[in-house]
């Protein structure tokens, strides 16, 4: 692992950990039981999976939660809110032996790249369910949330913090989005069995639509009834409103406060963020580093 330090044009510092290709803030440390990105990527690509193990790919901020919610129910054959063992199963930030606690079958969810995904996936061949947002929705929601987190860069608004996304100074935040999304497409084009590819926007269009694929793909069998009560318990605002009254039952925060995971779950909110300077910069960058790939992305809806 290595520290970087950071200089943004504001004259603010900030302090950043590097392994393996990711980059977080340092404030990071204080979340890994190891207290070094190095070793807790290397028990997150050694960690035991089970053969019944379901395991949720995406960038973040492309619907982890909500597609979370929708693999627990159509397992657990019910639409109610799973409240134990949702951070327990964030292979990002948790333990080799947290991850062992939780009873089967899990449902096991990461930020990592395709490379950095615990080895036995393709061992085992186990089911991966890998979801994808546009890009210029996923940094409007990545900014905000890091901002609300308080582990955000030291820049005062979006136009200051993009351009670290754009890795304009130096460094990518987490890890460049380009090369996540080539690389789980190339991961697809060679194990097409093992993976189900969907998108934010189509679960945003039609969700009973894509609930029908991921049950297919399960193989879990569940009613068309079923699958349109989860479809409904996982609309964007009743679930925000559960994981608010979860967090609140369980004193992670106060009643006032909302969840800072379920923001605004638009498409196209980058709209009202972007100026047209920088839409213009991030479709250079995108015609840039975004070559040799068939995906398509939507951007309205």
């Amino acid at each position: 692992m290595s520290k970087l330090t950071v200089e943004f044009p504001n004259g603010e510092k900030g302090e950043f950990v590097h392994a393996y290709g990711l980059t977080f803030n340092s404030k990071i440390l204080d979340r890994l039981s190891t207290r070094d990105l190095k070793s807790h990527i290397e028990n997150i690509r050694n960690l035991e999976i089970r053969d019944d193990d379901v395991y949720l790919a995406t960038y973040p901020k492309c619907g982890t939660h909500w597609v979370w919610e929708i693999l627990v129910m159509l397992k657990r054959g019910n639409a109610e809110y799973e409240i134990k063992t949702k951070g327990a199963a964030f292979l990002d930030f948790q333990s080799p032996e947290v991850v062992g606690s939780i009873p089967s079958p899990r449902v096991l969810n990461c930020h990592y790249p395709c490379k950095l995904a615990p080895k036995e996936l393709l061992q085992k061949g186990i089911k991966i369910v890998h979801v994808m947002r546009n890009p210029k929705d996923v940094f409007v929601s990545y900014y905000h949330h890091l901002k609300t987190i308080h582990s955000a860069p030291l820049t005062s608004s979006f136009q200051e913090f993009l351009p670290q996304l754009l890795g304009e100074y130096g460094i990518y935040t987490f890890y460049p989005w380009f090369q996540h999304m080539k690389e789980w497409e190339r991961f697809s084009e060679q194990h097409p069995e093992q993976i189900l590819n969907l998108f934010f926007e189509d679960l945003k269009e039609d969700p009973v639509r894509e609930i029908k694929k991921i049950n297919s793909f399960l193989e879990t069998g569940r009613s068309e009834d079923l699958i349109k009560g989860i479809a409904e318990a996982c609309d964007f605002k009743n679930l925000k409103k559960a994981d608010a009254e979860i967090k609140v039952a369980e004193n992670f925060v106060d009643k006032k406060k909302s969840s800072n995971m379920y923001r605004k779950g638009e498409v196209g909110d980058w709209k009202n963020h972007f100026t047209v300077a920088q839409n213009e910069r991030m479709n250079e960058w995108l015609e840039e580093n975004f070559t040799d790939t068939d995906l398509k992305f939507r951007y309205t809806l």
